[in-house]
């Protein structure tokens, strides 16, 4: 099935209204939001829940800074996030700023670091969501989160994954397989647009 189709879905599902925020969280959740891009899902998350929300963002964070300057629930972290602490290339494209992509001249390098970093600094003990849209980056992020303890933190994955990357249906199916394993289960799945999981030991 193509890629148009499953966004076809999405909007006829009103997947932006109807799932992309459907979670039982409360002002006391933590949501962590890694890729911010300028805050549209941040708002949107600060609107309906009013929850703790740390976002990871490492081209625009200055504007989210901005936006939310005087929101005492919202952090910014100006950084990327990978599977480990390294410094990658990235090429600035708006809402496309990826290592992968390589269409932009404009690029820049950027530290990153594992999502284990964050949760140490912030002393977070349960993330209630994580939003994952991180142009590429997902498939190393989550392949290491599958052999990993931080899974045992994170009630439900919201992920975007992207097909501009080498060999990403096996490596998209093989971490849905881990997370199988690790004891997740699918929500709901619009492929390449978002895909949710929910950790049932919950």
């Amino acid at each position: 099935m193509s890629h148009t189709i499953y966004n076809d879905y999405w909007n006829r599902d009103k997947g932006n209204e109807n799932l992309i925020l459907n979670y039982p969280l409360n002002e006391n959740s933590w949501i962590v939001e890694l890729g911010g891009f300028e805050g549209w899902f941040t708002q949107k998350a600060l609107d309906k829940f009013n929850c703790n929300i740390l976002v990871v963002e490492p081209i625009y964070c200055e504007k989210l800074s901005k936006n939310f300057e005087n929101t005492q629930n919202v952090i910014i972290e100006c950084c990327g996030v990978s599977d480990v602490k390294k410094t990658i290339e990235l090429y600035v494209d708006g809402d496309a700023t990826s290592q992968y992509t390589k269409v932009s001249q404009n690029k820049i390098q950027v530290d990153c670091y594992p999502i284990e970093y964050f949760i140490s600094k912030y002393n977070i003990e349960i993330i209630d969501l994580v939003q994952i849209n991180v142009e590429g980056e997902e498939y190393p992020l989550l392949e290491k989160w599958i052999t990993s303890d931080v899974l045992n933190k994170i009630k439900h994955i919201q992920v975007q994954y992207h097909d501009f990357v080498a060999d990403y249906r096996n490596r998209k199916e093989n971490i849905e397989k881990g997370l199988l394993e690790r004891g997740f289960e699918n929500s709901w799945d619009y492929d390449i647009v978002f895909s949710s999981w929910k950790n049932k030991k919950f």
